[in-house]
């Protein structure tokens, strides 16, 4: 109940609709959070893991209800409340949009295609399920011609694919993977760029392989996550059930679950034997997570996502750390991280300016 009150009265905030005093307990609050914090590294303001926990929300709550009980509106700290203005050129997240290359060439804009059967290739029937899924059903024929197809989500898109041996997999914002409409032979063979979560359909006679940057993810059956953008320093395979092997050229990783493999051709593959989870798969669940992420990090994420260009005005050094929603316009994404202090943006058409 507390989380839920603490909820409403941060999208209050959020949107622009809290009153002065409301704006003034959730400044206040935030305001001593990162004070704790320190300037390094600030807690980001979502209530589902604020770094203060539930009992500093409650306490937030505490005063929010005696100050509204007793009807206060000019007294006190909270009468500080600085106005906050709403951008006129607001950003809406992403969404369900991604395009299905197929083997002759030809592609096909997922998102306004209607939902049903779309195409056929060699045996297999693609469907369009809707809700973001396409799906591939083989057929009876026993040796297709291999039909390549890619699925490719642009920046601010996402779609899920299930395979034709029923693996299913979810592209993040601008990623790839292609793939055969129909498996054969004594390996499932798939290639992917960006990001790109598995759930792999288990075939101990026909090994599951995920080419990605150079570098090979070996599995029977299980879920991991491969985030490999051009843009980032690092490849990262993140095993959560199951066995993967990771190779990269004459260097190898077995994963446990719980474990990521970071390569990149420069230092080869590296065992992390803690990595954090919630950061690694906060996407699957509309979420950014950041575990001291510096702000290059954090806009990179955002660029992708909202389909925006980012550009820095003067030295912004500032470090986050927790989770922040992704189904919402980028301005309340941006109203979260401000309060943490020392960052501000502009938004100027499809282009994000980031200030100290």
């Amino acid at each position: 109940m507390r989380k839920e009150l603490f909820k409403q009265l941060l999208d209050r905030y959020l949107d622009g609709t809290a009153n002065p005093a409301e704006r003034g307990l959730v400044e206040e609050y935030y305001e001593r959070l990162a004070a704790e914090e320190g300037p390094a590294t600030r807690a980001l303001p979502w209530y589902y893991r604020a770094k203060a926990g539930l009992a500093a929300a409650a306490l937030l709550l505490v005063a929010a209800g005696i100050y509204f009980w007793a009807g206060y509106h000019k007294e006190g700290p909270v009468a500080r409340a600085k106005e906050r203005s709403m951008p006129q050129n607001d950003i809406t997240p992403g969404g369900n949009k991604a395009i299905l290359t197929l083997a002759n060439g030809s592609s096909i804009i997922l998102d306004s295609a209607k939902d049903g059967s779309i195409s056929r290739q060699g045996s297999a029937s693609v469907m369009k399920l809707g809700d973001g899924h396409l799906a591939y059903t083989p057929g009876s024929a026993a040796a297709d011609a291999i039909a390549y197809n890619t699925l490719s989500t642009p920046r601010g898109g996402r779609y899920k694919v299930t395979l034709s041996d029923g693996t299913n997999v979810w592209l993040n914002a601008a990623s790839s993977i292609r793939y055969p409409a129909v498996f054969s032979g004594k390996e499932r063979v798939v290639e992917i760029r960006g990001e790109a979560y598995f759930e792999v359909k288990k075939n101990a006679l026909m090994p599951f392989i995920v080419k990605v940057n150079g570098a090979e993810v070996q599995v029977l059956g299980t879920d991991f996550n491969i985030m490999a953008y051009e843009d980032e320093q690092d490849s990262r395979t993140t095993l959560v059930n199951g066995s993967v092997i990771v190779r990269e050229g004459s260097a190898s990783e077995k994963l446990k679950p719980g474990q990521q493999v970071r390569f990149n051709p420069a230092e080869g593959v590296k065992l992390e034997e803690d990595p954090d989870l919630d950061e690694t798969l906060a996407w699957r669940n509309d979420l950014f997570s950041f575990n001291d992420a510096d702000i290059h990090a954090v806009m990179r994420q955002i660029s992708r996502w909202y389909d925006v260009d980012i550009r820095y005005e003067g030295n912004v050094k500032q470090h986050f750390d927790g989770d922040l929603p992704r189904d919402v316009n980028v301005s309340k994404v941006f109203n979260m991280l401000e309060l943490t202090g020392g960052v501000h943006f502009r938004i100027e058409g499809k282009q994000i300016i980031v200030t100290p």
